[in-house]
């Protein structure tokens, strides 16, 4: 199967292993912070795929569902660190955040740059923020105005995931957006990310705003 893999494959790959950066980042946080339930959350999530390829891991399995999987294992881990917060999800939503900073600098330090429009900082948004699956309903961006870009999704391709655990997918949706003002503020210091209104809040939809300038 590994014969098939082509580029959309390495480069959902590279985002899930973001998302699993941020799932240990919050780990990590927590344990230091006396959590006794980390360790079984990390031994439940097993063997990491940091330093590891693809193609040597993926075997016969079909991708599509590799990836999948791939993808609900690391929501599912970061939904129940969640679970053992304890305090509304306050101090990870700090942690995903600084994490978002952190992955923007190595992005622009990819780039060689800052990104200067609205587009460019929705493509860094587009490689880097795990939304699902390319077959699975993602964001729609519109124009308002010069300086301010819409973000929406007509629904959330997370929320399954986190409800196999017992956290608060308010909580949860919380830290995915925490994770991408971080992300964007850094990739631009004029740049701002700003939710309107969630899913998980009871909304009819998703909406944020990407302001530059």
């Amino acid at each position: 199967m590994s014969l098939f893999l082509g580029p959309i494959h390495i480069w959902m790959f590279n985002k899930i292993l973001i998302l699993e950066s941020r799932a240990f980042a919050l780990a990590e946080a927590l344990e230091k912070s006396g959590n006794g339930g980390v360790g079984a959350v990390v031994e439940e999530y097993g063997q990491r795929l940091e330093g590891r390829n693809l193609a040597d891991i993926l075997g016969d399995n079909s991708i599509h569902q590799f990836l999948y999987g791939l993808i609900g294992r690391a929501q599912i881990m970061e939904a129940r660190l969640m679970e053992l917060a304890g305090d509304g999800g306050a101090q990870l939503v700090k942690v995903a955040e600084e994490h978002g900073r952190q992955t923007a600098r190595g992005a622009v330090a990819k780039a060689g740059s800052n990104p200067q429009t609205l587009e460019d900082i929705y493509r860094q948004v587009n490689d880097h923020h795990m939304e699902g699956m390319p077959c699975d309903p993602g964001a729609e961006t519109t124009q308002e105005s010069k300086t301010v870009m819409g973000y929406c999704h007509s629904s959330c391709n997370h929320i399954q995931n986190w409800s196999y655990t017992g956290a608060d997918v308010k909580a949860m949706c919380g830290l995915t957006n925490a994770w991408l003002a971080g992300f964007v503020s850094e990739l631009n210091p004029a740049a701002v990310y700003e939710v309107k209104e969630t899913l998980a809040e009871g909304a009819g939809s998703c909406r944020a705003t990407i302001t530059l300038g």
